[in-house]
């Protein structure tokens, strides 16, 4: 048994686009079950529905009520477009977020409609490099065409132009073995580039990039509900790499990330 799992991918609340997908107490309780059955101690990184789909702002503040009931649970916000046009009160905004217990700041210029080419982005991300403050970049939403073309490009810029950044690659809803050379040149330039592993799941997969890279490039994510909650943990643990790396990934990793954070 592992003595901690922090699972930086976990979304909570009412999905009004599939019913099935929406996320109560009850089954954030059973899954932290479900952990604490195979690990000692669990921390769940939970993002907000509300702050994907309607309000950013509303939706993560609304979110801190269950992240101050809970000590296994922090927060992770959803980047406010409302800062596109206010972007030298994002410091502040982001001091107030990191203590109700927010430690990673989610970006969807996609879905939320702005640019974070470093040209249109760099106010916020000075904020974000100034405090070490850790990045998810969800793959979807840099897909050009919506037909896997990533602009990887984009992930290389940020991480060379704000190296104090930590950058988790969240691969969403894609499991492509055919991303893994894409991984391998990012990982191979960057010192400050992590793969989250929900969508690490092909045959030798992490064992390979872990083998090549280490084990301390690879951050632990579960992506609940869009994946079941053991599909992520058992591929970590079952994984034909060492008890050493496996406590990397789970939760030493992150905890080396987090701590870092200068708030």
């Amino acid at each position: 048994m592992s003595d901690e799992a922090i699972d930086c991918n976990f979304w909570f609340g009412t999905n009004y686009l599939s019913q099935e997908l929406s996320v109560d107490t009850g089954k954030l309780n059973a899954y932290l079950g479900y952990l604490g059955t195979n690990v000692k101690t669990s921390v769940i990184a939970v993002s907000s529905y509300f702050s994907l789909y309607s309000d950013p702002i509303d939706g993560d503040n609304m979110l801190t009520d269950l992240l101050n009931s809970n000590q296994y649970l922090i927060g992770s916000l959803i980047f406010p477009n409302y800062f596109i046009s206010r972007e030298n009160d994002f410091g502040k905004y982001l001091r107030k977020k990191y203590n109700e217990k927010f430690k990673f700041c989610r970006l969807y210029p996609r879905t939320h409609k702005y640019l974070i080419d470093n040209w249109a982005f760099k106010k916020i991300y000075f904020f974000l490099n100034k405090y070490c403050f850790p990045v998810i970049i969800n793959l979807d939403e840099i897909d050009v065409t919506g037909n896997k073309a990533i602009n990887w490009q984009i992930i290389s810029d940020i991480s060379q132009q704000y190296p104090d950044i930590p950058i988790i690659i969240d691969g969403g809803n894609s499991k492509e073995l055919m991303f893994n050379g894409y991984f391998y040149q990012l990982l191979e330039n960057s010192e400050s580039i992590y793969l989250e592993t929900h969508n690490l799941l092909g045959f030798n997969q992490i064992e390979e990039l872990a083998e090549k890279f280490g084990s301390k490039k690879l951050i632990f994510g579960s992506y609940f509900p869009f994946y079941p909650g053991y599909l992520s943990y058992e591929r970590i643990k079952y994984a034909r790499i060492s008890r050493e790396d496996k406590d990397n990934i789970l939760s030493r990793n992150i905890k080396t990330i987090l701590n870092n954070i200068k708030l």
